[in-house]
């Protein structure tokens, strides 16, 4: 996915539904990370400068929530593709940025 505006609320969509999303919300939150870092070091233009602390957000808390979850040995030794943060999660950040 290219690192837009439309394409960060296409992203927090498809999580509030992973049902139907092509990616899994640990994929979600890796891109969020490499669109934030696209623009550490960069003036970005208002639309996206305004979409940064929310990109953050998910990948801080979906950290958090791995961390809070399950033990050192899980984290070292499991798999969390298919692992879920709470959806309602997702609406609230959608709610954020639009």
């Amino acid at each position: 996915m290219p690192f837009t505006r439309a394409a960060a609320i296409q992203m927090l969509r498809w999580g509030a539904n992973p049902d139907s999303s092509p990616y899994t919300h640990k994929q979600i939150a890796e891109w969020c990370d490499r669109f934030w870092c696209q623009y550490l070091d960069v003036d970005a233009e208002p639309e996206i400068e305004s979409l940064l602390p929310t990109l953050t957000d998910v990948e801080t808390q979906w950290d958090l929530y791995l961390a809070n979850t399950y033990s050192i040995i899980e984290l070292q030794t499991r798999d969390f593709e298919r692992e879920q943060m709470p959806k309602e999660w997702f609406d609230d950040w959608l709610r954020r940025v639009a």
